[in-house]
């Protein structure tokens, strides 16, 4: 009886064709801005992942701010067991390296830019190599002493081109400021590196420049196989810490203190988003003076970097939901009075059913039935119709300079569904037809046969 009942609700769907073709393109309209918006909003979760990790220099950060003879933290310190630690979680881990970084003013000619410079250790180095794509030049040309990878934004305004020597001017790691000169190796694609627009030195000369002692460093960068282990990988780390007696915290400082503004910052974008890279206030000290020597320690994820970006995501996403639940709104309305009418069409065929044998319940599940293939198949084509829009959607080039830069990838919009929120979309659209076509279902159930073919005869 099943199957009669899906041949009867099938037959039923194409007796219609102008009435299915406006509630299945409602249906189908609703599930496809649904997939779109999953779909983009998934995809810049990801993107805004990948590039808060070449922003920040890896998946989890640990930062080290030590209290000067004033008792006021820099952004320093010297323990190398920080690292041994960091290397002894094991799995998912592939590189451990450090990393300095300031906030420095670079002159070419008569014209001057501030850039973030970060210093990174070439030879341990996976994230970047593996990321960055260079537009001019090549790694080998970064190798010398006092070269600097430029982007491409920054050279572009300056007229830089690879060989070309520039000023850089920066706060040291003891306030005082300092003049050098590097010499551009080569130049990256920062629109592949979402908007990134920061400059790379040698992890050696930039300690050196920041006035630090060889072995000090600002950070340490944990680069790992996977992203989604970032939380978990911080999280052993931060309690291995605790346990042999340093003082951590977990994610990122709420301010930075006045040394870090001066020398230390990282940038979630180049005209959007800043978030400090660790460092204790004077707050997080109680007020109290710290005793020189002091040092307290900060790990953070780049889920906790990318928190900013992370809540206008979620704004939209939650935008995105409105909009669905709306349109579902509509279209549950609309088939609901459409199925009122079809009652009304077909009184006289429920009749003539069940005085041939059709039980409530099978009248029942045929407009059951009836609702869940048209609203489903609409759902489906609408879902395989946005996979082309959105993958159209995602050659549009666009500024990756912008507020949005960190969530695009190499300047365009990600489209990356996922067949759960495919399925959920289906799930939704689907429970949502039964409820409207419920009640002129039960009415339809309800309808006495003898009373029907009289009122029609």
């Amino acid at each position: 009886m099943r199957v009669i009942h899906l041949k009867l609700a099938a037959r039923n769907v194409r007796r219609q064709p102008h009435r299915t073709l406006a509630l299945g393109g409602a249906v189908a309209f609703s599930a496809l801005i649904m997939t779109l918006i999953s779909g983009f909003v998934n995809g810049m979760d990801l993107a805004v992942q990948d590039n808060v990790t070449l922003y920040s220099g890896g998946h989890v950060l640990i930062s080290g701010s030590t209290a000067s003879w004033s008792g006021k933290p820099q952004n320093r310190f010297t323990d190398d067991k920080v690292a041994q630690i960091a290397k002894s979680v094991g799995a998912g881990v592939l590189t451990v390296s450090p990393l300095a970084q300031s906030r420095a003013t670079v002159v070419f000619g008569t014209r001057e830019i501030q850039l973030v410079i970060r210093g990174v250790e070439w030879g341990k180095d996976k994230l970047y190599h593996d990321s960055l794509i260079l537009s001019k030049g090549d790694w080998k040309g970064l190798e010398p002493s006092r070269t600097m990878l430029m982007s491409a934004q920054t050279a572009n305004r300056f007229g830089l081109a690879a060989g070309d020597q520039v000023t850089v001017r920066l706060t040291t790691a003891s306030g005082q400021e300092n003049v050098t000169n590097y010499t551009v190796g080569a130049i990256y694609d920062d629109s592949a590196a979402g908007g990134m627009n920061t400059a790379f030195v040698s992890f050696g000369d930039l300690v050196a420049d920041l006035n630090m002692k060889s072995n000090e460093q600002q950070e340490i960068a944990v680069f790992l196989k996977n992203s989604t282990g970032a939380e978990a990988v911080a999280t052993k780390i931060s309690s291995l810490m605790s346990f042999q007696g340093y003082t951590v915290s977990r994610g990122v400082a709420s301010a930075p203190s006045a040394s870090n503004q001066a020398q230390s910052a990282s940038f979630m974008s180049s005209d959007a988003l800043t978030a400090p890279m660790g460092g204790a206030t004077q707050s997080q000290a109680g007020g109290a003076r710290l005793a020189e020597g002091t040092v307290r320690y900060r790990v953070s994820t780049i889920q906790d970097l990318a928190g900013e970006i992370g809540s206008a995501l979620g704004s939209i996403r939650w935008i995105g939901y409105a909009v669905f639940a709306l349109m579902l709104i509509v279209s549950a309305t609309g088939i609901s009075n459409s199925y009122r009418m079809v009652l009304l069409e077909r009184t006289k065929e429920i009749g003539m059913l069940r005085c041939i044998g059709y039980k409530k319940r099978d009248v029942f599940s045929s407009f059951i039935a009836e609702g869940i293939i048209l609203a489903g198949g609409s759902a489906l084509l609408g879902a395989i119709v946005a996979l082309p829009v959105g993958l159209c959607v995602g050659l549009i080039p666009f500024n990756p300079h912008g507020d949005f830069g960190s969530a695009l990838v190499k300047g365009h919009l990600l489209f990356a569904p996922t067949i759960g929120q495919l399925a959920l979309i289906f799930v939704f659209v689907t429970i949502v037809a039964i409820a409207a076509v419920y009640f002129p279902a039960r009415r339809a159930a309800e309808v006495v046969p003898v009373e029907a073919l009289r009122k029609i005869a």
